[in-house]
């Protein structure tokens, strides 16, 4: 009002210049509705209108700093975070990590729960407009199969028909049991009858890829100018150990669903400044919460605070095939005089987090819950006692202390683990060599072999003891599932015998029986559970707490800044 008074003012003393300069007799033009509008015409080129609806665009900080976008790559929880706002799979996780139909809007079991048919939604389209049928989702299958992607969760899969010999590359990928008998139905085979086959397919592992995209463009289809999905959300931008920003896709076949117009997904190498960055206003929703700003959090923030035990799991791995871990007794002492008391309580920031188990409490289809490490209930002073010992066995006297690289992704919470470990490590006379890297280049040295320890999370992609199991099979990836390049051949019997187990209550005492197995040779050292400390602004509506941590964007929204 002011601006249109002011111009009024101007056009008056104009109108009052025209009419004395006008030539006597002449007739007077009125012209100030017509300069009027010309002026408000210049006025909008030069001053903005305010925007008819301000975006919503949710701000949320992760976990890890993601390296890839391919859902066939992804080895980190990071990633995972972010892959679930860009694709969906056959069905599809609701806030709770409950599978939901996804791209599948039904499906249909047969009588003996080894043959799967997915009735596809119709109309379902990539981002780019291009077609997304059942025969996109028999290819991507074959791809995250095939020995040459070198895909870390590939075992995922192998509860599909055909899947373990192809992604050894015994058989072709052709040989896979997944196909469409027509362009809306999926048609999985399994081995075995699979109680949490829809968990697994709501995951990375069942998502799709776009093959016209990446046979143009190579492994360059993830970039943000070539990048071409299926999810709520389609890449915008991304800078890297800076932000990953993703706008709606108005293709998603459930786009009228979604509230929000933009994500932005950043790393949180540093959980202190996330948390500040969220105090100042410029987070919604952040991952991780630091224990030492736990107190302050629940004082300062009240119920922004989300507190939860996580079915998760912070281990360590060791490099069984070559160095000194190779040993079974110096996995087996390094393990032992790890005080997971003392790192729960003041790492953590919650003592009743130390696991000496692979499969945290509260996972599915696990009554009676896992087995636990043999020497667990031993005090530490035992069990450094038993540590110096067996580390004297293997050749690693005083004199010749054994010293022990330890890779660690760089982020102050993973350094202070490290030093701690170190530190209980100098009680039983070895020298941890601590190894700070990025992620990528730990996941690199553990694929090379060049590694002692590795410092991982084990997140559960499903809720299944076998998520966690898996990890040590023979036959699982190097980088991504079997870090540790375990081969147990007892402990792969024990697996496959629970895989053909029908019955809930069997199968579990045989993984149970397995992870025994596994335990007393320690070739992963648990060392707390995850402990799920959220912070979620007023600002957020959709959000709830759920025990894996994952939250697809697309079911939350954001009230406007």
């Amino acid at each position: 009002m002011l601006v249109l008074e002011a111009l009024r003012v101007v056009t008056d003393r104009m109108d009052m210049k025209r009419c004395t300069t006008d030539a006597p007799g002449s007739a007077r033009v009125p012209r100030r509705p017509a300069l009027l509008a010309a002026l408000l015409a210049a006025l909008v080129l030069i001053v903005p209108l305010p925007a008819q609806a301000a975006e919503r665009v949710l701000h949320r900080a992760g976990t890890d700093n993601p390296s890839t976008v391919d859902p066939h790559q992804i080895s980190f929880p990071g990633e995972q975070l972010v892959i679930l706002d860009l694709f969906t799979g056959l069905t599809a996780p609701d806030m709770l990590n409950r599978p939901q139909p996804g791209c599948a809007e039904s499906w249909t079991v047969s009588a003996d729960g080894r043959t799967w048919l997915f009735r596809l939604r119709p109309g379902l389209q990539w981002s780019d407009g291009h077609p997304l049928t059942a025969e996109d989702f028999v290819w991507s299958f074959r791809r995250a199969l095939d020995p040459a992607t070198a895909f870390p969760f590939a075992s995922r899969l192998y509860l599909f028909r055909n899947a373990r010999a192809v992604a050894t590359g015994a058989l072709p990928p052709s040989a896979l049991g997944v196909s469409a008998p027509d362009a809306r139905t999926v048609r999985i085979e399994l081995e075995d009858p699979v109680p949490y086959l829809l968990d697994v397919l709501s995951g990375g592992v069942g998502m799709p890829v776009p093959r016209h995209a990446i046979e143009r463009h190579g492994r360059a289809w993830i970039r943000p100018e070539n990048f071409v999905g299926n999810g709520p959300f389609v890449l915008e931008r991304w800078v890297p150990q800076a932000y990953i920003r993703m706008r709606r896709n108005p293709r998603f076949w459930a786009a009228s669903a979604v509230r929000l117009d933009a994500v932005q997904h950043y790393p949180a190498d540093n959980p202190v400044t996330m948390v500040r960055r969220f105090q100042s206003g410029g987070l919604d929703l952040v991952m991780v919460v630091p224990p030492e700003r736990v107190e302050w959090a629940r004082r300062t923030y009240g119920e922004a605070l989300r507190e939860s035990r996580a079915l998760g799991n912070e281990v360590l791995a060791f490099n069984t095939r070559r160095g000194p871990t190779a040993d079974r007794r110096v996995r087996r002492a390094l393990s032992m005089a790890i005080d997971r008391d003392q790192l729960a309580a003041r790492i953590v920031g919650d003592p009743g987090a130390a696991a000496w188990a692979y499969v945290p409490s509260g996972a599915d289809n696990y009554p009676g819950g896992g087995a636990r490490a043999d020497f667990a209930g031993w005090p530490l002073a035992r069990r450094q006692a038993e540590a110096r010992r067996l580390l004297a066995q293997a050749g690693h006297a005083p004199a010749r202390p054994l010293r022990v690289r330890v890779a660690f992704a760089g982020s102050d919470q993973n350094r202070k683990l490290a030093v701690a470990i170190g530190a209980m490590w100098r009680a039983i006379g070895v020298e941890a060599v601590l190894q700070q890297q990025e992620t990528k280049s730990v996941v690199a040295a553990v694929a090379r072999g060049d590694f002692d320890a590795a410092r991982f999370v084990w997140t559960a992609g499903y809720g299944d003891p076998v998520v966690f199991l898996e990890r040590m099979l023979s036959s699982g990836s190097s980088a991504g599932v079997n870090a540790s390049g375990y081969a147990n051949p007892a402990f792969d019997a024990q697996m496959a015998r629970a895989a053909a187990e029908a019955d809930v209550g069997r199968r579990a005492a045989l993984l149970r029986e397995a992870e025994a197995l596994a335990l007393a040779d320690q070739p992963v050292a648990p060392l707390h559970y995850m402990v799920g400390r959220r912070l979620v602004s007023p600002r957020v509506s959709g959000f709830a707490d759920n025990p894996r941590g994952l939250y697809p964007s697309w079911l939350m929204t954001v009230t406007p800044r």
